[in-house]
């Protein structure tokens, strides 16, 4: 008796977690399709995989990130930047993260579907081309990549000897 209740139970967890992955299905597939027409309408569209960074001004970690992407670290050459400032503060950081491969005005940029896929929010995204990836803690990524890069560097040093 118990055993029927639990498989009925699964049974209809089941059947109703369907749609929800339905839906889940279709909303990646339309971020996908927004990042491939957002991605085709840029320069660097045959780069093999690009990291698109927003980020608020007023948001906590700014001023953590703003310490990173001033570092002029070879880990930021695939990364653009959505900035979500006044304009003088935009200026400032065009020339602070110049490692950066690109520092863009939101405001200026309203029409990009780079900010329909990033939601206004300081997140990042990574697209290689066909899936997109998030990251809600931008600061933790922004470290994980230099750290990342810094140890490849290593292994071409290692193996070029």
């Amino acid at each position: 008796m118990i055993m029927w209740l639990l498989i009925s139970a699964v049974s209809i967890l089941a059947l109703g977690s369907l749609p929800l992955i339905e839906m889940k299905r279709k909303i990646n597939a339309i971020e996908r399709h927004l990042a491939s027409s957002a991605s085709a309408e840029e320069t660097w569209s045959a780069t093999p995989t690009i990291t698109i960074l927003s980020v608020h001004y007023a948001h906590p970690s700014f001023k953590k990130i703003d310490e990173l992407l001033s570092t002029k670290h070879k880990a930021f050459q695939d990364v653009i930047v959505f900035l979500d400032a006044p304009p003088f503060i935009v200026q400032l950081k065009l020339r602070a993260w110049s490692s950066c491969f690109s520092v863009r005005h939101t405001a200026e940029y309203r029409h990009s579907k780079w900010l329909m896929v990033l939601n206004g929010t300081t997140t990042v995204s990574q697209w290689d081309g066909y899936s997109l990836h998030r990251y809600t803690e931008a600061q933790m990524f922004i470290e994980r990549k230099m750290t990342l890069f810094n140890h490849d560097e290593e292994d071409d040093l290692c193996t070029n000897q």
